[in-house]
């Protein structure tokens, strides 16, 4: 894309002006000498301090690795160093950097405190009793329901029960009065049918003394 030359200085002030900032912190992590610590360790930490200081994220990595290898930008570099001048009203080097120091533990190495402890214990047992609570009305629901299925299926039983006797009573009913019918005053078919009737409901109770006696 074409820029207009004062878009390129507004571009490279911002570049410069983060990278700059962004130099300096890593130089106070470096001045800490941490044992152990890899290149690519300093520069997380020094990321950390940044965002810490500046309340911002350092999203120039890209443009820092072109420039710290120039040798005009470390040149750049050191004539900053050198024009800064401690005030009376600032901290030591040595002091910077062991408040720097505390910050980049805080961030990356210090534990939880008490607080955050005490907090998270609250949290736990808040959820503990949220869920013995559900257990426990889960554990009604679950009783209730199957006290209501053992309720349904004795009330299924006895209305079974209930209309098995009335289909048997309707039955007998039935049987007696086609076993009462005077066949006389019938038409030969008429008289047909219904002695068929008649001699299957007599066998049916023959067939049911029999089995009662057996």
């Amino acid at each position: 894309m074409n820029r207009s030359v004062g878009s390129l200085i507004n571009r490279w002030s911002m570049i410069q002006k983060c990278t700059n900032k962004f130099c300096a912190y890593l130089a106070q992590v470096e001045s800490l000498h941490s044992s152990g610590a890899t290149e690519q360790d300093k520069i997380e930490k020094a990321k950390i301090l940044y965002k810490e200081m500046e309340r911002g994220t350092f999203t120039m990595d890209h443009s820092w690795n072109l420039l710290r290898h120039q040798p005009k930008w470390h040149q750049h570099m050191n004539t900053l160093n050198t024009r800064r001048k401690p005030h009376d009203k600032r901290l030591s080097n040595e002091q910077s950097s062991e408040v720097l120091g505390d910050v980049v533990e805080e961030h990356v190495e210090r534990p939880a405190g008490k607080n955050a402890e005490k907090e998270n214990l609250r949290k736990r047992k808040a959820q503990e009793s949220s869920d013995a609570e559900f257990n426990m009305a889960l554990g009604a629901m679950t009783e209730d329901r199957r006290l209501f299925m053992a309720e349904r299926r004795e009330w299924q039983t006895k209305a079974d029960r209930d209309r098995g006797a009335q289909l048997e009573l309707d039955k007998r009913k039935f049987d007696a009065e086609m076993m009462s019918k005077d066949l006389s005053g019938m038409n030969a078919m008429q008289q047909v049918y219904f002695h068929k009737v008649q001699k299957k409901i007599w066998e049916e109770s023959m067939s049911d003394s029999d089995g009662i006696s057996e």
